[in-house]
């Protein structure tokens, strides 16, 4: 175990996931003889894996995901919602929910593994949603309609659902045509 502050300070610098932070201190340990490591065999470890070749970002524009907000604050009340991924970096995407854009770590989200078809439906819903969302003068049921099938990650809606939205998109006069 580490005696010091100065042991792990590169280790708690570089982000890493506490299996990796585990991983580095360990090989530290035996790079040190086995002994208590020093910060330098700490710092080396750490930038052998930061230069080690990055698996690839899983995720794909198009693809519906499920944010899974873990220690990000930015994210709070937002567990379960689903989205389509409309940008995807080397180590992060960008979520489109129904009520705004969010760009997160790639541990962050969950796939819903959905079949073309189903990420097409889904695309659809979040544009109906966002356009229901941008309305200023909503009344507030119509934020309890939109929370609840921004967080029903099924790529369909019961008859009454459907029912539902079209009532309330002709209430405040958004007329939606299906794309193809």
């Amino acid at each position: 175990m580490p005696t010091n502050e100065r042991q792990l300070r590169f280790l708690a610098k570089a982000e890493l996931e506490p299996t990796v932070q585990a991983n580095v201190w360990q090989q530290a340990v035996e790079q040190a003889g086995n002994k208590i490591s020093s910060g330098r065999i700490v710092k080396d470890v750490v930038d052998k894996i930061r230069e080690s070749p990055k698996v690839p970002n899983p995720y794909h524009i198009g693809e519906i995901c499920i944010l899974l907000p873990k220690d990000n604050l930015d994210l709070r009340g937002k567990t379960g919602y689903w989205g389509v991924v409309t940008h995807v970096g080397e180590y992060n995407c960008t979520l489109q929910t129904w009520d705004g854009d969010y760009t997160v770590k790639i541990e962050q989200v969950k796939s819903l593994k959905l079949l073309d078809e189903d990420c097409f439906f889904m695309q659809q819903l979040c544009v109906r949603l966002r356009q229901l969302h941008q309305v200023a003068s909503r009344d507030p049921s119509v934020d309890w309609l939109l929370q609840g099938l921004g967080k029903q990650a099924k790529p369909y809606l019961s008859s009454l659902q459907a029912k539902l939205l079209v009532a309330v998109e002709r209430e405040y006069k958004i007329e939606w045509r299906q794309q193809k």
